[in-house]
């Protein structure tokens, strides 16, 4: 049977297979270009602690005080997609982080560092709400899986990216460029992005000039022309077509603390973030105490993980999309590929402190990351499957629920990696503690059904 609900809406046209295209790499550079402010920190870490006299633990509160600012304005950047629409919010937090990442690099000391860093996160925190936001405007419910897959790999490009240029302008062996002026360089592509991000997008697809309304859009068409499961039918049509009395605030707020399925969900993206949170912080610093490696060795070993994550993260788009459209079930879809994905990396993670050898640590962690990978777009559209029009907020609860676990999992790992260093303790405790971490993520997708609306 033919399903129209889950489509675009019906002014979609001839161009709008090509405008989605674009609007979806749009939101890939925009994320990709997050990151890349966001992480450099990482690969300069040391260098920075030296240059401003701040030991371990102090940068560990550094790397958590973005989180801090991310978690107290997330709702309120999605609220912000909501009040001045996506077109005008999204540059204007890219512009504004921009500028806050050149305030980072002039600072001299801890206070100040610690307050542009805060800053930052609170300029960033709309990013994920406002992006969830836009999927769910633009694009069906087939397509969730692999729009969430990109921007999730988009993300780790990001990481990437930075990881492995930052070490390169910056490294010894590389330009020998001053952190400060890196980051100054950064700062550069979210204003331009924005700016590009302003002229081609719309808040809504029927708002866009190169979409005209005179033919079906062929990209929709398809989409509503290909034989579905029965199942998968009735699940739209219970899922998306019902639509009780719109929930006030509170009664929203209400939802998400007492929603077991949100708790599940909200958890396991605590877990995920922590775990993650080690490659984007720690990581490049801990191979070079551990294993001895210059900076730029170690921002080249920590690109590795990443860059798994990204394969990871877009398979994950793919495998989630496939795997409802044969099974026509969101929980297999959704929960299943998760737990299995974080138990493998948990496993994986568990593995790598098994050897001595720096390789085959990297090769382990890597092939960690990539199930770590599997598991985000399930995460993003299992959220936007319960949310339905509650998108920005729910995600933007989820994406709390992260950034308490990238808040924690810095400072935890700042004063770990300290003591670690002055008692000439095991390294290893490190990777049993993120591999501990990943492990509760797996369980906690036990608790979460996709097909519990939150409406």
């Amino acid at each position: 049977m033919k399903d129209e609900r889950i489509d675009a809406p019906a002014s979609d046209s001839a161009g709008g297979g090509f405008v989605r295209f674009a609007v979806l790499m749009f939101l890939g550079m925009g994320a990709a270009s997050a990151y890349l402010t966001r992480y450099c920190l990482a690969v300069a870490n040391t260098t920075m602690q030296k240059d401003l006299d701040i030991s371990e633990e102090q940068m560990g509160w550094v790397f958590a005080i973005f989180s801090a600012g991310y978690f107290f304005f997330q709702i309120p950047g999605g609220w912000l997609g909501n009040r001045i629409g996506t077109r005008t919010a999204y540059p204007l937090i890219s512009t504004l982080w921009s500028v806050l990442t050149v305030w980072s690099s002039l600072v001299w000391s801890w206070v100040p560092l610690l307050a542009s860093r805060a800053a930052f996160g609170a300029a960033q925190a709309g990013m994920v709400p406002i992006t969830a936001k836009v999927i769910n405007d633009w694009f069906s419910v087939r397509l969730r899986g692999i729009c969430s897959g990109v921007i999730g790999a988009s993300m780790s490009i990001g990481s990437v990216i930075t990881m492995k240029l930052t070490a390169w302008l910056i490294g010894s062996g590389g330009l020998g460029i001053h952190w400060r002026v890196v980051f100054r360089l950064y700062s550069v592509v979210g204003i331009v992005w924005a700016i590009l991000f302003y002229w081609f997008f719309r808040t809504k697809p029927e708002q866009h000039p190169w979409i005209p309304s005179d033919k079906p859009d062929p990209v929709i068409s398809d989409l509503s022309d290909e034989k579905s499961t029965d199942a998968i039918d009735v699940e739209i049509e219970r899922h998306d077509v019902e639509r009780p009395r719109e929930l006030t605030t509170g009664d929203l707020l209400i939802r998400i603390f007492t929603n077991q399925t949100l708790w599940g969900i909200n958890f396991q993206s605590f877990c995920r973030a922590a775990g993650y949170g080690l490659f984007v912080t720690w990581f490049p610093a801990f191979l070079e105490y551990r294993f001895g490696m210059s900076i730029g060795k170690a921002g080249e070993m920590t690109m590795y993980p990443l860059a798994t994550v990204i394969v990871g993260t877009l398979l994950g788009g793919v495998l989630i999309d496939a795997v409802l459209t044969v099974t026509g079930s969101r929980w297999l879809s959704r929960t299943g590929m998760s737990f299995l994905s974080l138990a493998l990396c948990a496993g994986l993670t568990f593995a790598a402190s098994l050897t001595d050898q720096p390789d085959l640590f990297i090769v382990l962690m890597s092939a960690g990351s990539l199930f770590a990978g599997v598991a985000n777009p399930p995460a993003w559209a299992a959220t936007m499957d319960v949310a339905g029009r509650y998108t920005a907020v729910i995600v933007g609860a989820m994406n709390m629920a992260g950034t308490i676990g990238g808040f924690a999992m810095p400072v935890v790992l700042g004063y770990m990696i300290g003591d670690i260093k002055k008692t000439g303790g095991d390294w290893n405790l490190v990777i049993y503690f993120v591999a501990a971490i990943y492990a509760v993520g797996a369980l906690s997708w036990l608790a979460v059904d996709p097909n519990d609306s939150a409406e």
